[in-house]
């Protein structure tokens, strides 16, 4: 992409002033737990209560930005267009699950299973039903409704407070969100993603690269489904670290990623704007609510295996 095609860094200033931190705040804690509780307190279950789930995290965004009467497209970057480098946006998203996928693969060898054991009390899914029905909701309306809200609303929102903070901070949540042992990979892609929309002002390269990670896991699961020997592992093996290997042969084309990353990282830590940014945060109930609860979160990650197990051997 050439430099005179970029849009200018000041382009949110307007929507940045009116749509704030306590905003991205309000739509994060809202439509990442009142839809999905409204749900299941009305029963719903299965392929319904994911669809109202992924449907529900953009929608509160969706209403502060209309009620104030600013431009959803500008907003959440819903910029119609197409470059090359998403191709290998998606491959980069691809080959780091891959790399996930692998070293959590040695680690539970190494462990003799535990991990494996470990993770089983996390990841049981409300999902069941066809293969095609997963992919639909996992790889296609997942990844739009979630970029809608940490990539497009959430960007804005932040923005005023820097480019550092509207890429790295919502990044951050947004990978609290996952399992523990897929954080580091989540606020990777998160990141990266966030840095494509800055960078093309558009939310296209972070809907394919979200869909590539969630895609991956899917096609692997259904191949061991369907074919259930030993070769099947050897293949889903090798295809993962063939995908590594791409990013890498493909490397140079990433490197902007790195020098942009370092560049916000060091904006984002900045002290002691840092610490004053914190603290604001924490003066508003939305984000103090939304840490609460990923506090406990973290919390219940490591103390229910201990309890369930504990209970289980009496």
């Amino acid at each position: 992409m050439h430099d005179s095609d970029r849009i200018p860094e000041n382009h949110s200033e307007v929507y940045s002033s009116v749509i704030g931190p306590f905003d991205a705040g309000k739509a994060i804690l809202l439509g990442m737990f009142l839809p999905s509780f409204i749900a299941r307190s009305l029963g719903v279950s299965g392929y319904w209560l994911q669809a109202i789930s992924a449907l529900g995290l953009p929608a509160v965004a969706i209403y502060l930005t209309w009620s104030k009467g600013l431009c959803l497209k500008k907003t959440f970057y819903l910029r119609s267009i197409w470059d090359p480098d998403f191709g290998y946006l998606a491959l980069f998203s691809a080959g780091l699950i891959s790399l996930t996928l692998l070293v959590l693969q040695t680690v539970d060898w190494l462990t003799k299973g535990r991990l494996g054991e470990w993770m089983e009390w996390f990841s049981r899914s409300d999902l069941s039903g066809s293969f095609m029905g997963s992919v639909l909701v996992l790889a296609v309306l997942v990844p739009i409704t979630e970029e809608l809200l940490f990539r497009g609303f959430s960007l804005t929102a932040f923005s005023s407070w820097g480019q550092g903070w509207a890429v790295v901070f919502p990044s951050i949540i947004f990978a609290l969100f996952h399992l523990p042992v897929v954080i580091p990979g989540a606020f990777v892609i998160g990141v990266v993603a966030a840095m494509a929309v800055v960078r093309y002002h558009s939310i296209i390269p972070a809907v394919l690269m979200h869909a590539a990670g969630n895609l991956l896991p899917q096609l692997i699961g259904k191949y061991h489904d369907l074919v259930k020997t030993s070769w099947a592992e050897i293949f889903c093996t090798g295809a993962r670290l063939a995908l590594v290997v791409s990013v890498f042969v493909f490397r140079h084309k990433f490197v902007w990623l790195w020098h942009e990353f370092r560049r916000l990282w060091q904006e984002f830590t900045e002290s002691p704007q840092f610490k004053l940014r914190f603290k604001e945060l924490m003066r508003q109930w939305p984000w103090v609510l939304v840490f609460t609860m990923l506090g406990i979160a973290i919390i219940g990650f490591v103390l229910i295996p201990h309890v369930e197990a504990s209970i289980s051997s009496k």
